[in-house]
């Protein structure tokens, strides 16, 4: 028993357009061997590995602009608070002292310097506390 050589070549045809190849051209994964198989799909996974990572790294940057932008506000504010909690200062116990609005801007930037370092040693101690939990959670999981 013969099959119908128009119909083997319907399928053949529908076959192709399926995976997307013109009629008439061979399948590739029929004319590569196992070991060129093997290289196309390891390959194939690599340019996907990639993929998601470039996506991982996408997102990563996206979320590190929104936590940016966020900061910027709240830095802001926290100008605002502390430019009225100095000028309150003026008006009390920095007073006597007779301080200019230069003078002013300078005790301004020091009470920030001095939050802010000692807010950087605070993270700073706390995020050497989880990199060292995470090391010795790491030394244990192998």
């Amino acid at each position: 028993m013969s099959e119908d050589p128009q119909a083997t070549s319907s399928q053949a045809a529908e076959h192709h357009r399926h995976i997307s190849l013109p009629v008439g051209a061979m399948d590739p994964r029929k004319v590569m061997d196992s070991a060129a198989m093997e290289r196309v799909l390891k390959a194939q996974a690599a340019a996907r590995a990639q993929a998601a990572a470039s996506t991982t790294v996408f997102i990563g940057t996206i979320v590190a602009l929104v936590s940016s932008a966020f900061g910027l506000v709240a830095a802001l504010s926290w100008n605002t608070a502390i430019t009225s909690w100095v000028q309150g200062l003026a008006k009390g116990p920095l007073a006597p002292l007779g301080l200019n609005p230069t003078a002013l801007s300078f005790v301004q930037a020091v009470i920030v310097t001095i939050i802010a370092v000692v807010a950087v040693v605070v993270l700073n101690r706390i995020a050497g506390r989880f990199a060292k939990q995470n090391a010795f959670n790491a030394t244990n999981n192998l």
